[in-house]
């Protein structure tokens, strides 16, 4: 008897510690942040590497890398801040800045590599830590290429967004839901810099 109070003693901690939820808010107020359009265009961030292609110009044309602030150092141009521009945007910015140098330029921009798009996970799934994406993502492929849950797992899920420069929120959803597609939750897609604890 008294080793069953002692194992009883033992375990409780654990008890409290699974029994602890984080505060969410519903998965249906989630807001969308900035790494794709509405058009599901990716949108260029810190780190992605674009190749440039300037037609009948070599020296202009190679792979670039954007810098830790967002920056395209460019020929020419200098710099130019390309955060949160698609690639056809960008080429339209390419396309209009060196008509001072060349005549009707033509330009083609395309990305090899995107370092931007990382989102990370941790609780009850198998592969904790982080992962780049390279195109739109929902949250049960995320999942997925996380190793799906453990056997621990409550099947509660927190998906941890930031909302603007400082502000971050925290949204809830079930697992049961995003396999049924109840709630639509299947298709809520993930933003760089997004956090998936499953509890």
């Amino acid at each position: 008897m008294k080793l069953i109070g002692l194992l009883v003693l033992m375990m409780m901690p654990l008890w409290n510690a699974c029994a602890y939820r984080i505060p969410a808010a519903p998965a249906s107020e989630l807001q969308a942040t900035k790494t794709f359009t509405r058009q599901g265009t990716f949108m260029i961030g810190p780190g992605d590497q674009l190749d440039i292609f300037v037609f009948g110009e070599e020296k202009l044309s190679g792979r670039f890398t954007i810098s830790p602030t967002g920056i395209l150092a460019f020929p020419l141009l200098n710099t130019l801040n390309v955060t949160g521009m698609s690639s056809t945007q960008l080429t339209k910015r390419l396309e209009t800045a060196l008509a001072s140098y060349i005549k009707v330029p033509r330009v083609a921009v395309s990305l090899p590599s995107v370092k931007s798009f990382q989102v990370y996970f941790s609780g009850e799934v198998k592969k904790i830590g982080s992962l780049n994406l390279t195109s739109e993502t929902n949250i049960l492929q995320a999942l997925t290429l996380a190793g799906g849950l453990t056997d621990f797992a409550s099947g509660r899920i927190v998906l941890v967004r930031q909302i603007g420069n400082s502000k971050v929120k925290r949204y809830a959803l079930q697992y049961e839901d995003i396999l049924g597609g109840e709630k639509f939750v299947d298709g809520i897609t993930l933003e760089t810099g997004d956090v998936i604890i499953a509890e």
